[in-house]
């Protein structure tokens, strides 16, 4: 399965935490970035010719995608229709959307080209925590959007999703607690949720330097369990690390990452994987749009091949992440490699590691060590 992700830049606001490629929303760019992106899906998609073919899912990032202009957003689909790419025989096709860009014009357009499945960054009901990353909007446009979205998706028979965040500054157990039940009370069919991470040259990452904010290392363990506990009361399921669905509402998009499928990026800085090849575009807006230009070719782009080091890496790596875990087996027939059953084991007596025939797989607070236990199995 083949997949296609097409990263949209703009966002009203950047967010405290955020260290992704994403450029201030400026209506002179909209023309621009469409132009550009689909001169960029035309080269790529003719130096990888059959890739269309078994291409079944198109996700559409940020940013924040639904900050397009409806005509914009439009004659993007429509552009890449013309190369091929069309998005009705899709088998999943996924907008990120945010609760100030997900009004009943916007969703209807994209169901209309589309898009079947609507994916809300929520990240906290607390208004203050909202201010203190610097995110745009109220808790209750959160959930005017979130109840939007849901009777949208349900009446049209789509799937959809939303993110939060946990273990962020000033940010109690309880008051996560509270965010994920609020969530899973909704009735919505999937949830992801991931601890703040503070990266360098991001607001919170600079505070964070200067000593202005600090995070509870004791916390994260017990919001992760937490997390995890009551979206299973729910019936909302863990089936990789950050990501939990009802049976059916899995991503098949992200899916497809997670089992190293092929997948081709467009847009600044987005990144793909055709035939052990890893690729990232520039991700500096100005340097995307100059390496467009000059014919969007792949020397170019940062690219990584990957060796038999690199590709055992990833297979336990992204394996481990998910509840279905690693092949043993399969390991050894692909790549000649054997974890040591001594390694093996010394996990699962701590209760972190479990073992069914060939499969090992991650339980109980394995979830929260898999980086240890990961680089313990690395060659």
């Amino acid at each position: 399965m083949n997949g296609l992700y097409i990263h949209v830049p703009f966002c009203t606001k950047i967010c405290g935490y955020c260290d992704f490629a994403t450029v201030a929303c400026s209506p002179r760019l909209f023309r621009e970035y469409v132009d550009l992106l689909l001169c960029e899906a035309k080269e790529r998609l003719k130096d990888h010719g059959d890739f269309v073919k078994n291409l079944q899912t198109v996700y559409f990032g940020g940013g924040t995608p639904t900050a397009l202009p409806i005509e914009e957003f439009t004659r993007l689909v429509q552009g890449l229709e013309a190369l091929g790419v069309h998005l009705k025989e899709m088998r999943e096709v996924d907008l990120e959307c945010n609760p100030d860009s997900s009004t009943d014009e916007i969703l209807e357009n994209a169901y209309s080209l589309g898009v079947n499945r609507f994916s809300l960054g929520i990240q906290t009901f607390d208004d203050a925590l909202l201010q203190m990353i610097g995110r745009k909007g109220s808790a209750a446009q959160s959930r005017e959007a979130l109840s939007r979205i849901l009777n949208f998706t349900r009446k049209k028979n789509l799937h959809a999703t939303a993110d939060l965040m946990f273990w962020l500054p000033g940010q109690t157990l309880e008051r996560f607690e509270q965010d994920v039940s609020e969530l899973a009370e909704s009735g919505i069919g999937h949830v992801s949720f991931y601890g703040l991470s503070l990266h360098p040259h991001t607001v919170l990452g600079n505070r964070a330097e200067k000593g202005e904010i600090s995070l509870d290392e004791d916390l994260y363990p017990e919001m992760y369990r937490s997390g995890v506990r009551i979206l299973q009361e729910h019936g909302i399921e863990r089936y990789e690390v950050s990501n939990f669905a009802r049976p059916g509402e899995e991503s098949l998009h992200n899916r497809n990452y997670w089992k190293r499928g092929e997948y081709l990026g467009l847009g600044p800085s987005a990144h793909g994987f055709i035939r052990d090849k890893r690729m990232a575009a520039p991700s500096r807006y100005l340097a995307w749009k100059h390496w467009v230009e000059s014919g969007a070719k792949e020397s170019g782009m940062e690219v990584d091949c990957l060796g038999k080091k690199e590709r055992v890496e990833e297979k336990i790596w992204l394996s481990l992440r998910t509840r279905e875990g690693l092949d043993l087996q399969l390991l050894e027939q692909e790549e000649f490699t054997i974890i040591p059953n001594e390694k093996i084991q010394r996990w699962i007596q701590k209760g972190y590691l479990q073992k069914n025939g060939t499969q090992i797989s991650l339980c109980g607070d394995g979830w929260i060590w898999m980086d240890s236990i990961v680089e313990d199995f690395l060659p």
